[in-house]
């Protein structure tokens, strides 16, 4: 069905899409605040200020302004945001509250449109994928709230476009740049630079060895400033953790589910409560069936590649020249980065896997070795982007994107470049030889 061309562009269909939803909630917002009625479409933590976190940081350049801190380490006005202080560079571009409401329309249309150019053409079965994608809870909690990340996103579609078009070194090393300028603003866009793989051998060690020693350097000097980030961000609670992602979220939700483990009321047994506890013991427990099965066979097929010849003797059919196969490595790099490296995270940073569904309805189309782990890739991503505010409070969403993550990680590795392979392929092959 996704080969099946179209008479239109099924990008027209995505912009009805979104025209629709945010035209329902334009007549909505004349019988119930808006809000509200957002919450019932599944952005349950949309709030009565409009692009509340986009505000905040606008209000700490105000801060800043008022209060002259020339220092870049604790600047009070941007600890109180959990931002870096060197936030505070950005004061100069004069910016302030007065600007959110602007600023927030501008960078969703921004974000819109930077999303239309990066997926191209589409048939009307891609438009429907892109559309729930578009319209789904994390991708409107990121919009309603302006929060920076819909910015990094733009940039890193910049970006991605420059890297994919450009045959000349220079071009594609800006490109690194803004990745990796991002990276040092926020942190976890810096898992996005597994884009440099693309690049030759040699250049992709030199590349690698570079950045990764000015990160490490700029982490180290700051390294004070973000264990207090982290801590503040940490002792927020357990009030929005339904709504995170990341390796440590399964067990942090597993902790209240446990604690309300009591199935008495008043000395009485509560029927319902015992029932709807076995339902859910149930249902995660079938889940982790799933996965653990899934896994095996991954585990599997992995050893049954490496113990072949699976290094492409014609470059020009292998994976590593997908088409968008720049996208997809920015988009795994950044959610495998943020799923096992920093382990908890808000929904509306699945966002970013938008860059990666590109290529996994390429590699769906081709009927190729990826086409099936693509297909389960898809059904994941549309399945996680719905699950936590529909599934509240079942933690099937998370085993969701345990399953997911292993699924790219195995899609990442299967689509190195030829040389890579090789060098694994030759270290490995002997330790899971069958």
């Amino acid at each position: 069905m996704l080969k099946q061309p179209s008479k239109i562009d099924g990008r027209l269909l995505v912009i009805a899409a979104l025209l629709g939803y945010f035209g329902l909630l334009y007549l909505a917002n004349f019988f119930v605040p808006y809000h509200k009625f957002w919450r019932k479409l599944g952005v349950v933590a949309a709030v009565k200020n409009t692009f509340m976190d986009l505000g905040y940081v606008l209000g700490a350049f105000d801060c800043d302004r008022l209060t002259g801190e020339v220092s870049l380490i604790n600047n009070s006005c941007f600890n109180q945001i959990y931002y870096p202080s060197s936030w505070s560079l950005l004061t100069w571009l004069g910016l302030g509250q007065r600007d959110t409401i602007f600023l927030g329309v501008l960078f969703a249309l921004i974000f819109y449109g930077i999303t239309l150019m990066i997926i191209g053409r589409l048939n009307y079965q891609e438009a429907i994928v892109y559309a729930l994608i578009l319209c789904s809870p994390p991708v409107m909690l990121l919009v309603e709230r302006g929060n920076v990340d819909i910015v990094i996103y733009s940039w890193l579609g910049v970006g991605l476009m420059i890297i994919k078009n450009s045959r000349a070194l220079i071009f594609r090393l800006c490109a690194y740049l803004l990745i990796f300028f991002w990276g040092v603003i926020k942190l976890f866009p810096i898992f996005g630079l597994a884009v440099i793989i693309k690049e030759k051998r040699n250049i992709f060690l030199f590349l690698a060895a570079i950045f990764a020693a000015a990160f490490i350097t700029y982490f180290l000097a700051s390294i004070e400033e973000m264990k207090t980030i982290s801590q503040a961000f940490d002792d927020r609670g357990f009030g929005h953790l339904w709504f995170r992602f990341g390796h440590q979220a399964l067990f942090l939700k597993v902790k209240p589910f446990l604690l309300n483990l009591s199935l008495s009321t008043g000395g009485e047994t509560d029927i319902k409560k015992t029932i709807r506890y076995m339902i859910y013991i149930i249902a995660s427990l079938f889940t982790m069936l799933i996965l653990t099965r899934v896994l095996l066979s991954k585990f599997k097929i992995f050893k049954e590649w490496l113990s072949s010849d699976f290094v492409s003797a014609d470059s020009s059919k292998s994976l590593d020249k997908s088409q968008y196969i720049d996208y997809f490595r920015l988009a795994v790099g950044i959610y495998l980065g943020n799923f096992l490296v920093i382990g908890l995270v808000i929904d509306y940073k699945l966002t970013f896997l938008i860059f990666a569904l590109p290529q996994i309805l390429d590699w769906i189309k081709q009927e190729n070795q990826l086409s099936l782990p693509s297909s389960m890739a898809l059904v994941a991503m549309v399945t996680t982007f719905y699950a936590s505010p529909f599934l509240y409070p079942w933690l099937v969403d998370e085993m969701i994107n345990w399953l997911l993550a292993a699924n790219l990680l195995y899609m990442a590795i299967l689509s190195m470049p030829e040389w890579l392979k090789s060098l694994v392929h030759r270290r490995l092959s002997g330790k899971f030889s069958v």
